[in-house]
């Protein structure tokens, strides 16, 4: 398996960055959707996280607003439309640039609630799930690994679907215990 994550700008004039996660980490920056498009296509992950809505909405969608109700703090789908259309496009030239059945899933992630879920704020914090992390430079590398690893997540069925992917940690048999005698 391989999961890509993108920590994707919301024009060409900053570089997008872009990282895969398989037995290795890569990661790479990109101007233009055509160069992440090429790079995307050539990996051929199965399943691709991006930090921006997948659709344009008007207004928070039910799942946004529990997110928030939460605590969680986060861009939500309709603010962030010169992002969300930048991904569609993108979206658009993989799919092109693929047959039907190579094409990667598509979910949505925020680094920070990945992150804050996964107690992942430091290279020796991903090094402990096993992501070699001795190459990241940027935080913006940071980011995109951390969407890689919360499409790990999602794709081990450690996660929640919130219209944002929230991923989730196994809960130890030994931890309800706890807390049940409390």
């Amino acid at each position: 398996m391989i999961y890509c994550g993108i920590d994707l700008t919301e024009d060409d004039s900053t570089e997008s960055t872009v990282a895969f996660l398989s037995d290795s980490v890569e990661s790479y920056s990109f101007e233009t959707n055509e160069e992440l498009a090429e790079k995307i296509i050539e990996s051929q992950p199965n399943i691709v996280a991006v930090n921006t809505g997948l659709k344009e909405r008007r207004g928070l969608s039910e799942e946004e607003e529990e997110l928030q109700e939460e605590g969680h703090i986060f861009t939500p789908a309709s603010h962030d439309t010169q992002r969300v259309r930048r991904f569609q496009d993108l979206k658009r030239r993989i799919q092109a640039g693929l047959a039907a059945e190579d094409r990667p899933e598509f979910i949505r992630f925020d680094p920070a609630i990945s992150g804050r879920e996964l107690a992942l704020d430091s290279d020796r914090s991903l090094e402990s799930l096993g992501v070699e992390a001795s190459g990241i430079e940027s935080s913006r590398e940071f980011d995109a690994v951390l969407g890689a690893v919360t499409a790990r997540f999602y794709d081990q069925g450690q996660a929640e679907e919130m219209d944002v992917v929230v991923p989730t940690t196994l809960k130890d048999d030994s931890d309800d215990e706890s807390s049940k005698s409390l």
